[in-house]
């Protein structure tokens, strides 16, 4: 009697445990239904994007070092950043980034798209009127460290006059600038090591030129200079659609991404225009509802339109080569990996899987290839 005693308690022990066991997981399949983002690496704020968010995910540091020196900058497909600086601010109409500027630079970022503000003869960081935490210096040891790391990459820098002066200044953002490049104890040694000098009456430089360097995209007023190559000019194509709206209209903004994507490219490699397509876009939208799409799901954000679109070219062409290689009794050959390059891709909460997307479009530039 006493041994089927402690079975009937071990049994009615085991069924507790089972019924806990069940409860337990009804709630946690009820919290995933209420909330998909609860197991994603791809979410954040609970929006889930296959192609944003996780670009810490990505370690890229070096990725330049396999292209040959010769290699045009406008024959590179480049993942950047747009309103880079923005990952600290918490105001969801101006924050743009959730991964610092060393993380993004390390997942592959090169370029950067830096918005400075004259503050008391200092450039500060803004987007628009807010103000990210970090100065010009900030940013520019943190390139210079990355770069004297990785001297076999480049960094494409826009520097943008973001916004109205603020406090006592005495020098103008060009002035401010030149301080920094040239009088700063903490910038102007390196700075002279790694900014490009920029020459307006010869070509875009090389790849190989550039490495170990800055190339500075000027966004700002200056009578001296110029600086580098003027931003919206003749050497640049630009594809800047970012007044949206409403959610309803981000169709407009992924055609106008298309198209760019297709004239870069189809463009040829004479190294004299620098194709640039933003995917961001805000005013009638917000910036991580652009990128990734409302948490509703009823439209696709521009990072998932780049990239499953980035990515089904990829996968048509590999389909096509090995069809033909196959008919042909070829296929020990080398894979087509011609997928035509994107020029520079600027995104908002950027993922792994978008910067390999990119990424991927140097592969035929690639020693060996």
């Amino acid at each position: 009697m006493a041994s089927l005693k402690i079975g009937g308690n071990t049994l009615r022990q085991g069924s507790f445990v089972l019924s806990a066991f069940l409860l337990v997981w009804m709630l946690f399949s009820l919290l995933l239904g209420l909330s998909p983002c609860l197991l994603s690496g791809t979410c954040y704020h609970g929006y889930d994007s296959r192609y944003s968010f996780d670009v810490d995910q990505a370690d890229h540091a070096s990725w330049m070092k396999h292209i040959p020196d010769e290699t045009n900058l406008t024959s590179l497909s480049i993942p950047g950043t747009h309103d880079t600086l923005t990952y600290d601010i918490t105001h969801e109409s101006y924050q743009c980034q959730n991964h610092d500027l060393r993380t993004q630079m390390r997942a592959g970022m090169r370029y950067l798209d830096i918005r400075g503000r004259l503050v008391n003869d200092t450039i500060q960081i803004y987007h628009a009127s807010r103000f990210t935490g970090y100065s010009y210096g900030d940013v520019l040891l943190d390139v210079f460290d990355f770069l004297e790391k990785n001297p076999s990459e480049t960094i494409v820098m826009r520097l943008k006059d973001e916004a109205r002066p603020y406090g006592h200044n005495l020098l103008t953002f060009e002035g401010a600038f030149n301080w920094y490049m040239h009088n700063s104890s903490d910038t102007a040694a390196r700075a002279k090591k790694h900014f490009w000098p920029h020459d307006p009456s010869a070509p875009l430089p090389s790849l190989g030129a550039l490495r170990g360097k800055i190339f500075l995209l000027q966004n700002f007023r200056a009578e001296g200079g110029p600086y580098g190559i003027a931003w919206s000019g003749p050497s640049m194509d630009l594809e800047d659609l970012w007044i949206i709206p409403s959610v309803e209209l981000l169709s407009m903004k992924w055609e106008a991404i298309e198209k760019a994507l297709i004239r870069a490219a189809n463009a040829s490699d004479t190294n004299d225009v620098l194709h640039l397509s933003h995917l961001s876009a805000s005013v009638g939208v917000l910036p991580i509802v652009a990128a990734a799409g409302p948490i509703n799901g009823t439209v696709v954000g521009m990072n998932d339109r780049t990239g499953l679109w980035l990515d089904r070219q990829a996968r048509a062409t590999r389909y096509v080569d090995g069809s033909l290689r196959k008919r042909h009794g070829e296929e020990e050959a080398k894979p087509d990996v011609h997928y035509g390059k994107t020029g520079i891709v600027i995104i908002d909460f950027p993922g792994r899987e978008l910067v390999e997307a990119i990424l991927e479009r140097n592969k035929a530039l690639t020693l060996g290839v």
